[in-house]
């Protein structure tokens, strides 16, 4: 009897804890539906693209398994890509290509759902609102977990059925999907961690950015190390490496599919306990008192600005500037490829914008690719002035002195400068190795320059991203959509064969790419031109709404 009794209290216990899960579950799917649905439609499509553009990227003739061979075994392309295991299959081809990326990219959404859907929700103060009601301690990160990994799964099913009909065996198609599924798991669970030790929304996503851009780093180390390295083995250590060595379309490994899926219940259950041992509304890491009194430079808007960016802006560079140095050091490896492969080094070239010399290609390559993810840093913080918006912060600071284009201005000018301050110095050190080499400075100072032509770029997205805030906020997210695409169109464009009018449907295909193409001040001007127009246009908008609504 008294079994029974302990038995019936504590599922009552269980329930309690649970209570109202499913509501959350429909509120997550509402909130972040259109998050979610972009994303799993963009991973699923790119995946497919490459699969089908394979006859295309396969060069024809006798030579096509050496150079396929050699292209496998370059240390810059293994660290871009990732371990290729058979290149001389479509499947094969297209984990190698895009397993890794879609993988990563499939975990930094999950992490970031999590956060929203609790960290987020519990800083604006509405998870408090709802947990007034019967709504259970452990329900809103049950949802949260549960929504994202739907979202991994619905991918990873997507992948392996389109796989399945595009690159035979069922087999090894379902090793891709289930691959890339549990390595998003992952992410969940870094962002079910990370969502309990700061206290901000913003914090989280930090924290989980740096986790996983630092798995990214080590995977690239690993796989661009020598064969004999000792740097090797630590591939094994990078859960975003697992879905790669689990050998899809290669004798698949299915054991290896354990590690990601046992790292991410681990992750879930670390998240739910550090849940129930902090308080609602702070985390494990607390943020401080802080000093008495403020800094002076606290006392404007600028000074804030500057405070509220400071630890992101701060993480951005460190990551950027390991991912040039390191990139950079492998540059020597495009102007020692077999030189009697000439498909392969017209594959090089072809990533390079045509450029000749095989290292130039590699300088226009990576810079075509930082210069993307930099503007994702600009539509980044000039975001934080709608969530400023959002949370009444903005509110109360415009029921002062300062004025509505000082407050945004006081946003637009870092997510203008920042991006291009990081740009030279990217570019910088991305020809420090051949700048060693040549005991000279002028290679860094020559591709330190090719990545200032391409920021007018970004200004022109942080541009978008303020005439949206401006006058359609609640569409604001729609900036992310442009660097979105100008991401797809760089990283395989060039693979998947895209029409010359669609490929150049960004804001950075007119720009010149140095040194490949001459100096075009027109191109540059036009841009700077078009970003200044809509920054005002913006300001125009952000003047005249009304603050928090459209």
């Amino acid at each position: 009897m008294n079994a029974t009794v302990a038995q019936t209290r504590r599922a009552t216990d269980t329930a309690s804890r649970y209570a109202a899960t499913g509501l959350l579950i429909r509120l997550a799917l509402r909130q972040s539906r259109a998050l979610y649905v972009t994303w799993i439609a963009a991973l699923t499509l790119t995946t497919v693209a490459t699969v089908l553009a394979y006859e295309r990227v396969v060069p024809p003739g006798a030579n096509a398994e050496l150079t396929m061979a050699a292209l496998g075994g370059n240390p810059t392309m293994r660290a871009m890509l990732g371990p290729p295991f058979d290149l001389m299959n479509p499947g094969g081809f297209t984990m190698w290509r895009v397993g890794t990326f879609v993988a990563a990219a499939l975990a930094w959404m999950a992490a970031f759902g999590v956060i929203r859907a609790t960290r987020a929700e519990e800083e604006d103060g509405r998870l408090e609102l709802l947990r007034a009601g019967a709504v259970g301690r452990r329900a809103p990160l049950t949802a949260a977990v549960l929504v994202a990994a739907a979202a991994c799964l619905c991918t990873g099913v997507f992948i392996a059925v389109s796989l399945t009909a595009a690159a035979p065996p069922a087999r090894s198609a379902l090793a891709v999907g289930l691959g890339i599924a549990l390595v998003g798991l992952v992410g969940a669970g870094i962002g079910a961690v990370t969502a309990q030790v700061s206290e901000s929304a913003r914090g989280a996503r930090g924290l989980a950015s740096a986790a996983l851009g630092a798995a990214y780093l080590m995977r690239a180390v690993a796989d661009g190390s020598a064969e004999a390295s000792g740097l090797r083995p630590l591939a094994w250590l990078s859960p975003l490496e697992w879905a790669a060595l689990a050998r899809p379309y290669a004798a698949e490994r299915w054991w290896v599919l354990v590690l990601p899926l046992a790292l991410a219940v681990s992750l879930v259950w670390l998240g739910f306990r550090l849940e129930s041992v902090r308080d609602h509304g702070a985390g494990l890491r607390s943020a401080g008192q802080g000093p008495a009194r403020g800094a002076a430079g606290l006392s404007g808007v600028v000074g804030l600005a500057v405070r509220l960016h400071r630890s992101s802006l701060i993480g951005w560079a460190a990551g950027v500037a390991v991912f040039a140095v390191a990139m950079g050091s492998l540059s020597d490896a495009f102007s020692t490829m077999v030189s009697d492969l000439p498909e392969l080094a017209e594959i090089f070239r072809r990533m390079g914008g045509g450029a000749q010399d095989l290292r130039e290609a590699f300088y226009v390559a990576m810079l075509g690719l930082i210069v993307i993810v930099l503007a994702m840093l600009g539509v980044q913080v000039l975001g934080t002035l709608r969530r400023e918006e959002e949370r009444g912060h903005a509110e109360l600071l415009l029921s002062t002195a300062v004025p509505r284009r000082g407050l945004a201005l006081s946003h637009i000018v870092p997510a203008i400068a920042a991006p291009t301050v990081l740009m030279a110095i990217c570019g910088a050190l991305l020809g420090l190795n051949e700048a060693l080499g040549a005991g000279s400075v002028e290679p860094m100072g020559r591709v330190a320059w090719a990545g200032l032509v391409l920021t007018p770029g970004v200004w022109v997205c942080v541009g978008v991203a303020m005439v949206l805030h401006g006058w359609l906020p609640q569409h604001a997210g729609l900036a992310w959509a442009l660097v979105g695409w100008s991401l797809f169109v760089a990283w395989i464009g060039a693979v998947l064969g895209l029409p010359d009018w669609l490929r150049s449907a960004t804001p950075f295909a007119a720009l010149p790419t140095l040194p490949v193409e001459s100096m075009d001040w027109i191109a540059v001007l036009l841009h700077t031109a078009l970003a200044v127009v809509f920054v005002a246009v913006g300001l125009a908008g952000y003047r005249r709404r009304n603050i928090g609504g459209g």
